[in-house]
C-alpha cells in the first residue's frame, strides 16, 4: 500500500482530480478533499487503502501482463515511445542496437526511445547551457552531459539510462562509457509518450540509487517538478513555473529561469 505522500505525488503526476479519485475509490469527495489538502492528518486505513488502490491501478496502467510470458507489453502505443522487449534483456542488447536506435535498460527490460522534438531539444539545451556556464564561472569540478550519454545507475551493467541532462560531481564515477553509479542531478524533459517512464519508474529508481536531485520539466504546462532526495527520509517535491527563478539544490547559488522559452 502506498503512503499518503506517494498518493499525493502520483495523483498530481497522473493528472487525477479529487472528483475522479472519489468516484473510482468509493471514498466520499469531502473525505478525499480533506485527505489531499492535509486537513485529515491520519486517514483511516480503509480510506488510505482505497485511494492507494486507485493510484496503483492508474500508475501501472501503461502495462498489461501476459499470463503466458510474464513480461510487460506496452499499451496505448500511440502515447508511448517505449516498447518493452519480450524476454530478459542485458547490457549486450544495448550495445547491439543499430546506429540511431536508442533504448534504456531497467529490471531486465529494454525500453526503446523515440526521437525528441524540437521543443524538447531546445529546453534540454538551455538547461545544459545554464548549468555548464555556472560550473565554469565558479570553477567547479562537476560535469554536465546531454544524451547520448550512458548512466549505469546501479554501478554495474544491470541498468542503463540516458537522461536528458546528467550532472556528475563525483568524477571518480566517470568513465569513457559514461557515469558508473548515481549522478548528483538528473533532468528529464517530459513528452506525452514518456510520462509514465519519467514520472513513475525512473523517479523511484533515481531515488533508490542515490540521485540527490531530480527535475521533471513539463513543456506543455510550462512547469517544473523538483524532487530533492538528499538526507531526506521522504521525497521532498516542489512545483515551479517557467516564470519562476528555480533554485538548484546541488548548486546553492544557482537559480534557473526558463521564462524566455
Amino acid at each position: 500500500m502506498k503512503s499518503l505522500e506517494e498518493i499525493r505525488i502520483l495523483k498530481q503526476q497522473l493528472g487525477i482530480t479529487n472528483e475522479m479519485l472519489a468516484k473510482r475509490s468509493g471514498v466520499p469527495l469531502s473525505t478525499v478533499q480533506k485527505v489531499m489538502a492535509g486537513t485529515t492528518k491520519s486517514p483511516r486505513h480503509s480510506t488510505l487503502k482505497a485511494l492507494s488502490d486507485v493510484i496503483s491501478r492508474e500508475s501501472e496502467g501503461i502495462f498489461v501482463y501476459s499470463a503466458r510470458y510474464r513480461e510487460p507489453f506496452a499499451v496505448h502505443e500511440a502515447r508511448s515511445a517505449y516498447a518493452a522487449k519480450k524476454g530478459p534483456a542485458t547490457i549486450e542488447d544495448i550495445y547491439a542496437l543499430p546506429d540511431g536506435v536508442r533504448a534504456e535498460l531497467l529490471d531486465g527490460k529494454l525500453y526503446f526511445m523515440a526521437a525528441p522534438t524540437r521543443t524538447h531539444q531546445k529546453i534540454a539545451g538551455e538547461m545544459h547551457l545554464i548549468i555548464a556556464n555556472y560550473i565554469r564561472e565558479k570553477g567547479g569540478a562537476c560535469e554536465v552531459y546531454i544524451p547520448p550519454f550512458g548512466v549505469y545507475l546501479n554501478g554495474d551493467d544491470s541498468s542503463y539510462l540516458e537522461p536528458d541532462l546528467t550532472v556528475v560531481c563525483d568524477t571518480d564515477k566517470l568513465e569513457e562509457k559514461g557515469c558508473v553509479g548515481a549522478p548528483d542531478m538528473v533532468v528529464e524533459v517530459l513528452s506525452p509518450s514518456s510520462r509514465q517512464m519519467d514520472c513513475l519508474l525512473k523517479l523511484g529508481k533515481y531515488r533508490e540509487a542515490g540521485v540527490r536531485e531530480y527535475w521533471i520539466i513539463y513543456p506543455d504546462k510550462r512547469t517544473v517538478q523538483v524532487f530533492r532526495f538528499e538526507g531526506k527520509e521522504e521525497a521532498f517535491v516542489e512545483l515551479y513555473s517557467f516564470d519562476d527563478k528555480i533554485p538548484c539544490g546541488i548548486f546553492p547559488g544557482l537559480h534557473v529561469s526558463l521564462r524566455h522559452l
